[in-house]
């Protein structure tokens, strides 16, 4: 006689990932990861080099509207802030000097601390500002491009 099995038999298929199957899908983000997030830095560092950019054009514009045989940019930058910007202060740090070569310089220092120092642009001069003149010279010009 043949033995009849008598035993259900399923045919389910398991629904799932396996073991190697997750790590290779966390391989490939961790790649992409590894060339996006340094990208995305730049990115963010070039934009607030701008808005610095822009701010420094403000300033200037500020300074030369209330220019009365004299350039008086402590309603501008008063206690070390500046009035008319909208740079975060934690980037950039906004100044105005004078010397016997220009009426005014007026200069936007990147801050270490939130890591504008590393943008790209200005490590390439080896500074750690940006600068506009009274007769409209910037520094560095390739970052004003």
């Amino acid at each position: 006689m043949i033995g009849v099995n008598n035993c259900k038999q399923s045919k389910q298929s398991l629904i799932g990932m396996t073991l190697l199957e997750l790590l290779i899908v966390v391989t490939l983000i961790g790649i992409l990861a590894m060339f996006a997030y340094p990208s995305y830095l730049d990115q963010v560092r070039k934009s607030h080099r701008i808005t610095a950019i822009a701010d420094l054009a403000r300033i200037q514009l500020e300074l030369e509207s209330s220019y009365n045989g004299q350039y008086d940019w402590h309603k501008v930058i008063s206690s070390g802030k500046c009035t008319v910007c909208l740079s975060e202060q934690s980037r950039f740090v906004f100044s105005v000097t004078s010397s016997a070569n220009a009426a005014y310089i007026v200069k936007a220092t990147a801050q270490a601390n939130s890591q504008q120092n590393l943008d790209s642009c200005l490590q390439e001069y080896n500074v750690d500002y940006l600068s506009l003149d009274a007769s409209n010279k910037a520094f560095p010009l390739s970052c004003w491009q």
